[in-house]
């Protein structure tokens, strides 16, 4: 199965209802509101995507170097 990218959107509902809603869909113009269900695992799934982006990058064993020879 292959892994389709998600967009996300959190939203406040209102100024007066302290409540969020969260919306998911592969794009901008097909997003749907989550269910209770749905948004556990949607916000499990951007908590990972977050540690993703902040794990430390590997740096190369060998030097690599960019061609400096132009």
């Amino acid at each position: 199965m292959k892994n389709i990218p998600l967009t996300y959107v959190l939203t406040l509902n209102s100024p007066f209802r302290k409540s969020l809603r969260l919306w998911t869909g592969k794009n901008i113009h097909t997003l749907r509101h989550c269910s209770v269900k749905q948004m556990g695992h949607a916000l499990i799934e951007m908590q990972q995507h977050v540690d993703d982006l902040q794990a430390p990058v590997p740096t190369p064993s060998q030097s690599y170097s960019l061609n400096r020879s132009r």
